[in-house]
């Protein structure tokens, strides 16, 4: 916590150094979690850009009153979300589609279908959850966080967290039906898995 806060310090101080080893610690991470909101390519490496100002800006206002990494979460969060609210991110363009389906198809054609088939099903499921429960399941299950660091990026209870990703489950097996049965069960894991690389 404390070289959190002594690392904050020399970014607003203006060391260059500093924030590039800040943006090797967390850049990587950032750009994950943009992609899982952000499909499409171009806007998400924008998008990332953005939150990477919003930081630099804002690393004032980090009071080291938890880790550094959830007041990042926190900020990417938020700025995911402003953007989802101006265009729906609910698709990959057509080049990067044709790409990702010839290699696809080359190595395995019939496993590639269905697993397509199977990343749109999800996808579908996904997208008919409210923003709140959608938040839970990226970050808890997509990003690997805790509860307790979820509960402090999304500014919530660890009771509320927990509630929302059991209602969250509870929604994506009755959308996805027959996939969380048997064989499928285990494709469709690694299918929403899939979807935060």
């Amino acid at each position: 916590m404390r070289d959190d806060k002594r690392l904050a310090q020399r970014i607003q101080q203006g060391d260059r150094r500093a924030f590039e080893a800040f943006v090797d610690t967390y850049g990587a991470q950032v750009h994950r979690l943009v992609r899982r909101y952000i499909e499409n390519a171009t806007d998400a490496e924008d998008v990332t850009q953005e939150i990477f100002l919003d930081l630099y800006r804002n690393i004032g206002s980090f009071r080291g009153e938890s880790a550094l990494s959830t007041w990042v979460y926190r900020v990417a969060v938020n700025r995911c979300l402003q953007h989802c609210r101006r265009l729906r991110p609910d698709s990959v363009s057509y080049d990067e589609q044709t790409i990702r389906a010839e290699e696809d198809w080359k190595a395995d054609p019939a496993r590639a279908a269905a697993r397509r088939e199977l990343c749109d099903k999800v996808q579908c499921a996904l997208n008919t959850l409210s923003p709140l429960h959608q938040d839970v399941v990226i970050l808890s299950q997509l990003h690997g966080l805790t509860y307790q660091e979820c509960a402090n990026v999304l500014g919530v209870p660890v009771g509320t967290v927990k509630s929302r990703l059991s209602n969250a489950f509870c929604r994506l097996r009755e959308n996805l039906g027959s996939y969380v049965n048997g064989e499928s069960h285990t494709l469709c894991s690694g299918a929403v898995r899939e979807k935060a690389q």
